[in-house]
C-alpha cells in the first residue's frame, strides 16, 4: 500500500485527533510522542503483548495504584550537548537526577505489585539503577537561594540566579566552593558597609540623586547629579535615561571592587568545574539513561492507552486467525464516545472475501460504521483495547484502506468522479486475503445505472481477491445483490418513520430504504416540493423502497415484541428458579428433621445398652445374683429395637443427578457415596459390582448402586444468541464448565440483573454438588458488572469469601466464590 494511502486513510478515519487524545493523556514528553506516533505491531505477538501490557495498567488503575510517571523530564536536549562535551546548567542536572528518582521509584513500583502486573514488573526490571548518580547530582545542588534584601539592587551572577529562585550549587558540592563563596561574601560586605559609610559623607552625600547605591558593570556605584559630577572622585560606568544622573565607581572603592570582582571569578571558576565534572558523570552513565528513558516513555505510552481504555469502556479483542471474519460486537466510535456524543453501539460482522453492503437514509449512521470498522480495526493491529464488547473478534487484516468524501482535485484537473476511479484502481491493485476495503457511496457521482453496475463489478472483482469490503450505497443493483451472491451480505441503518429520524442502528442481513423524500421533509422542504416529487416517482422504484421501509416498521415491531417476551421468558425462569430453591429447601429441611428424630433415637439405644451394660455389671458383683437368660432377653429387646431404628433411617441426602453406570466410573472421575454421605473420587475402574473411590485420607470400597452422579452445571447459551440477535452473527464461544479444576460460569457481556440471576442458579447448583471454590468470569470492561456481583454475592447465603482471582485464573476480571 502507497504511503500516501495509508495516510490518507488514517486521516480520513480520524487517527490523527484520537492519537491526540492519547497523547493528551499521556504524562511525559517523549511518552506524548510516542503516542503520536503509535504505529501498528509487526505481529499477532506483538499485539498480544501490548494488550496485555494494558490489561496490567488497567488493574493498577482499578486498584488505586497506576504508575506515576510525572516526575519523567525531557532530557533530549541535555543529553544531546552532554554527549558534546558540553557542561549541563543545574537546571538540567537537577531533571537528570528527577528522571532518575522517577524510574527508580516506577521500578519498585512495578516490582511491587509483580502479582497484578507480571508483564509490566518484567519491563520495568531493566530501568537501571542509577541512585548513585541521582544521590551525586541532589548532593551538588540546595534549595532556592534567600531574595536579596536591604538598600541596594538585586545583584547579578551567580547570587542574582540563587535570588530569582534557580537552581544553585550547595557549598558543599566540592572542598573549595563553599570557602571561595565565604571570602566573596566578606569582601561584599565590607564593600557594603564602605558604600553606607560614603552615603553619608559630607563630601558625598550633598552630591547623591538619591541614597542608594547599586550595580553597573558588575561593579558597586553611587548615583551623582550630572552637575556634581566633579565634586566626586572616581570613574563613570554610565548615566541614566534622562541624563540627570551619573553612575560613580568612588575611587576609594576601587580597590575593595577589583577584590570583589575577582573573588567572584573564582567563585564561577569552581562552580564550572564542578558542573563539568557532574555532566563528565552523566555522560558515563549516558547508555543506561537512554534506555532507562526508552522505556519509561513505553510505560508513559502503556499508562495512556490503559487511561483511553477506561474512558472508551474498552475491551482487548479477540486476535483470531487468517480466514476468521471481523466480529465487533456492540462497537461504539472511539473519537464519538470521548466527546460526549450519542453513540449507538452496534454489531459489525464479516468475513475475508465478503462485501458488506449498507443501505439505508442519508445521515443514518452508515458512514459513521464504515468508519467504525477501519478505525477499531488498525487500533487493534496497535494493540490496543477497542470500544467494544468482550468477545469481539479481529483477523490479521494487515491493509486498511478507504474512499471517504470528496476526491476533487483542481490542482491535477480532477472531477469527483475522476479522483474516486483513480483511487479504486488503487484498490484494485492492493487487494489481497489480508485486506480492508471501506468505500463510501461507491461508484457514485455519475450515471446511476453505469455507477451501479461499475460498483457491482468492482465488489465482485474485490471479494474474489480475497478481499474483506464494507461498501454504503443507494444503488438498487447492489442491495439485491446478496440475494444473488452468497459472498455478499446486506445492512442497513434503522430510520423511524413515525417521527421521521433516524435511529443510527445497524441491522445486518436486511438493506435499508434511502427514505429521500421522508428526509426532505424532516430537513424543512416544502411539502408541495416532496408531493410532487412523489408523484413524479410514481411507482417505479419508490415500489422497491415503500418495501423496505414496511420491512423496516415490521422488524421494529418484531424487536419490540421480541424484547418483551425475552422479558416474559426471564420472569417465567425466575420464578421457575425460585420454586425450584423453595421446594429444594422443603425437601432438604424435610430431610434433616427426619435424619435428627432417627439420630436421636440411636443416641437413646446406645445410652440404654450402656446403661444395661453398668447394671448387668453392679448386679453380677452384688449379692443378688441376676439369672444370665434374663439379661439375654434384655439385650435382645435393645438389639431389636436398634434394628428398627436403622431400617427407618432416613435416606442419605442426594445432589440433582442419576445412578452411576460403568462408563461413568472412568478412574479420577467425581461421584457421590450415599453411604459416605458426601463426595469421593474414582481411584480404580469397577470390579464387577464394587468400585474403590477415596474420600479425604479415607480409601474404601463400595457397592455399584452406592454411587451417584451429580449433575454438571449445564452449559449456558450464547448471550447474543440468547438475546436474539439476527442470523448472520457468529455464536460467541461457550464457557468451559471447568477451568483450573473449579467449576466456571461466564457472565462476560451480560447485564447485572442477569448476570445475578445465572450466578444464583450456578451457585446453587455447585453447593448441592458438594464443591467448596468456584469461578466466576465477568471482565474487566468498566468495572461495573464486577462490583455489583461482588457486592450481591457477598451476602449470598452459603458464600463464606468474595476474593479476586489469581493471574492464572483471570485476575481482576474473575472472581474466586468460597463455599461453605
Amino acid at each position: 500500500m502507497e504511503p500516501n494511502t495509508v495516510s490518507e486513510t488514517l486521516a480520513e478515519l480520524g487517527w490523527p485527533t484520537l492519537c491526540a487524545e492519547l497523547a493528551r493523556r499521556a504524562r511525559s514528553r517523549r511518552g506524548q510522542g510516542l503516542c503520536q506516533e503509535i504505529a501498528p505491531l509487526p505481529d499477532r505477538g506483538a499485539m498480544l503483548a501490548r494488550q496485555r501490557e494494558i490489561s496490567e495498567a488497567r488493574a493498577l488503575h482499578d486498584a488505586a495504584r497506576p504508575m506515576v510517571l510525572d516526575g519523567v523530564r525531557d532530557l533530549e536536549t541535555s543529553l544531546q550537548r552532554s554527549e558534546r562535551g558540553g557542561a549541563l546548567d543545574p537546571a538540567a542536572l537537577i531533571e537528570v537526577a528527577q528522571t532518575l528518582r522517577a524510574g527508580a521509584a516506577v521500578r519498585k513500583h512495578l516490582t511491587r505489585h509483580r502479582s497484578e502486573c507480571p508483564a509490566l514488573a518484567t519491563r520495568a526490571a531493566l530501568i537501571a539503577d542509577l541512585d548513585a548518580l541521582a544521590d551525586l547530582l541532589e548532593r551538588a545542588f540546595q534549595g532556592k537561594g534567600a531574595a536579596a534584601s536591604g538598600s541596594r539592587e538585586p545583584e547579578s551572577g551567580a547570587e542574582a540566579s540563587s535570588a530569582a529562585g534557580g537552581p544553585r550549587l550547595a557549598d558543599g558540592a566540592s572542598p573549595q566552593l563553599g570557602g571561595l563563596r565565604r571570602r566573596a561574601r566578606a569582601i561584599r560586605e565590607e564593600l557594603e558597609r564602605a558604600l553606607e559609610r560614603l552615603l553619608d559623607a559630607s563630601d558625598t552625600a550633598p552630591h547623591l540623586q538619591d541614597r542608594y547605591f547599586t550595580q553597573r558593570d558588575d561593579r558597586y556605584v553611587l548615583p551623582i547629579r550630572v552637575d556634581a559630577r566633579a565634586k566626586v572622585r572616581g570613574i563613570v560606568h554610565g548615566s541614566s535615561q534622562s541624563g540627570q544622573t551619573v553612575f560613580v565607581e568612588p575611587e576609594a572603592l576601587v580597590e575593595l571592587n577589583n577584590r570583589l570582582k575577582l573573588a567572584e571569578w573564582e567563585v564561577a571558576e569552581e562552580e564550572r568545574r564542578i558542573l563539568v565534572a557532574l555532566s563528565a558523570e552523566v555522560e558515563a552513565q549516558m547508555g543506561a539513561i537512554q534506555i532507562n528513558l526508552e522505556i519509561l516513555g513505553h510505560l508513559d505510552l502503556i499508562d495512556a492507552c490503559a487511561r483511553l481504555a477506561n474512558d472508551l469502556r474498552a475491551s482487548p479483542p479477540d486476535l483470531v486467525d487468517d480466514g476468521e471474519p471481523l466480529d465487533l460486537r456492540r462497537a461504539r466510535h472511539p473519537l464519538m464516545e470521548l466527546s460526549g456524543k450519542r453513540c449507538v453501539p452496534n454489531d459489525l460482522l464479516i468475513g475475508g472475501g465478503q462485501a458488506l453492503v449498507i443501505s439505508g437514509p442519508n445521515a443514518g449512521g452508515k458512514t459513521v460504521a464504515l468508519k467504525i470498522a477501519g478505525l477499531l480495526v488498525w487500533m487493534a493491529r496497535c494493540g490496543l483495547h477497542l470500544p467494544v464488547q468482550e468477545g469481539s473478534r479481529v483477523p490479521p487484516l494487515v491493509d486498511v484502506v478507504c474512499d471517504v468524501g470528496d476526491a476533487q482535485s483542481l490542482e491535477r484537473d480532477l472531477s469527483t468522479f475522476s479522483g474516486h476511479v483513480q483511487r479504486l484502481i488503487g484498490f484494485v491493485a492492493a487487494a489481497g486475503p489480508c485486506s480492508l476495503i471501506l468505500l463510501d457511496e461507491i461508484a457514485g457521482g455519475t450515471d446511476p445505472g453505469e455507477g451501479a453496475a461499475l460498483a457491482q463489478a468492482l465488489l465482485e472483482e474485490l471479494v474474489a481477491r480475497g478481499a474483506t469490503v464494507i461498501a454504503t450505497t443507494h444503488y438498487d443493483r447492489l442491495r439485491l445483490l446478496p440475494t444473488l451472491d452468497p459472498r455478499f451480505v446486506n445492512a442497513s441503518v434503522g430510520f423511524d418513520l413515525e417521527r421521521l429520524q433516524p435511529t443510527f442502528t445497524l441491522t445486518l442481513g436486511i438493506p435499508g430504504a434511502s427514505a429521500a423524500l421522508a428526509v426532505a421533509r424532516r430537513l424543512g422542504l416544502p411539502a408541495s416540493i416532496c408531493d410532487r416529487a412523489q408523484v413524479i416517482a410514481g411507482d417505479g422504484p419508490q415500489g422497491l423502497e415503500r418495501l423496505l421501509q414496511s420491512l423496516e416498521a415490521e422488524r421494529s415491531r418484531l424487536g419490540e415484541a421480541r424484547a418483551r417476551a425475552e422479558q416474559a421468558a426471564a420472569s417465567a425462569e425466575q420464578m421457575r428458579a425460585l420454586a425450584e430453591e423453595r421446594a429444594e429447601q422443603a425437601r432438604v429441611a424435610l430431610a434433616e428433621a427426619r435424619r435428627g428424630a432417627h439420630d436421636e433415637a440411636v443416641t437413646t439405644l446406645r445410652e440404654a445398652r450402656a446403661e444395661l451394660d453398668r447394671s448387668a455389671t453392679v448386679l453380677r458383683r452384688s449379692k443378688d445374683r441376676i439369672e444370665p437368660a434374663e439379661l439375654s432377653v434384655e439385650k435382645r429387646a435393645i438389639d431389636d429395637a436398634a434394628r428398627k431404628v436403622h431400617a427407618a433411617a432416613p435416606a442419605p441426602l442426594l445432589p440433582p443427578g442419576r445412578p452411576a453406570t460403568d462408563t461413568d466410573l472412568q478412574q479420577g472421575a467425581s461421584v457421590f457415596v450415599a453411604r459416605l454421605g458426601g463426595r469421593a473420587v474414582v481411584l480404580e475402574r469397577p470390579r464387577g459390582k464394587k468400585v474403590l473411590v477415596q474420600a479425604g485420607p479415607l480409601k474404601v470400597t463400595v457397592s455399584l448402586d452406592e454411587i451417584h452422579v451429580p449433575n454438571a452445571a449445564a452449559p449456558r447459551e450464547s448471550a447474543r444468541v440468547a438475546r436474539g440477535h439476527n442470523a448472520f452473527e457468529l455464536s460467541a464461544p461457550r464457557a468451559e464448565d471447568r477451568r483450573q479444576g473449579l467449576r466456571t460460569l461466564d457472565v462476560r457481556g451480560e447485564r447485572v440483573d442477569v448476570a445475578l440471576g445465572l450466578t444464583e442458579k450456578f451457585l446453587d447448583d455447585a453447593i448441592r454438588a458438594g464443591d467448596e471454590e468456584v469461578l466466576l468470569i465477568h471482565g474487566h470492561g468498566t468495572g461495573a458488572l464486577r462490583d455489583s456481583l461482588r457486592r450481591e454475592l457477598q451476602r449470598f447465603p452459603g458464600i463464606t469469601a468474595v476474593t479476586p482471582a489469581p493471574p492464572a485464573n483471570g485476575g481482576d476480571g474473575a472472581t474466586i466464590l468460597k463455599l461453605g
